[in-house]
């Protein structure tokens, strides 16, 4: 590294020359790691399969709100808080599908409070939960999993 200096008028101007710095390595590029699992690219594929399935959630409570198939639901005909919740979840699952589409820590970080509020429905009332017991088991599931594969790809990349 070499610094020279330069004297102007009013201030003095420091130019650093240095070395570029190394490229950054992809991920799996090393050959001496590439039997070992890559739990990154576990999460990101684990995010991405939760994301085509809150996409699907999101469409479909698109499709109450519009009243697509009034056999489902009819939306003007549900209780206020039933209501709040599709609408919700009508924006925040697309939303949260995108983040997730992308690996974007946003994007898990509104997945968690889409599901986290998925699990709270029913304390809220108990016309507010939409998926039904399994439907919160498997949210809780997702959940633990979420972290757990989170946990793994920081211990993997440190």
């Amino acid at each position: 590294m070499k610094e020279t200096g330069r004297q102007g008028a009013a201030s003095e101007v420091r130019v650093v020359e240095h070395t570029p710095l190394p490229a950054i390595r992809e991920v799996g590029a090393t050959s001496e790691r590439s039997a070992a699992l890559r739990w990154t690219w576990i999460l990101v594929w684990f995010m991405r399969t939760i994301a085509l399935v809150w996409i699907a959630k999101g469409l479909f409570a698109w499709t109450i709100v519009l009243g697509v198939d009034h056999a489902v639901a009819d939306f003007v005909g549900l209780p206020a808080v039933m209501r709040g919740m599709i609408g919700f979840f009508a924006v925040s699952d697309l939303m949260a599908a995108v983040g997730l589409w992308l690996a974007a820590p946003w994007g898990g970080v509104l997945w968690l409070v889409c599901a986290a509020m998925e699990l709270a429905a029913p304390a809220l009332d108990k016309q507010a939960s939409m998926t039904g017991a399994f439907g919160l088991v498997l949210d809780a599931v997702l959940i633990v999993a979420y972290f757990a594969l989170s946990w793994l790809a920081a211990n993997e990349r440190a």
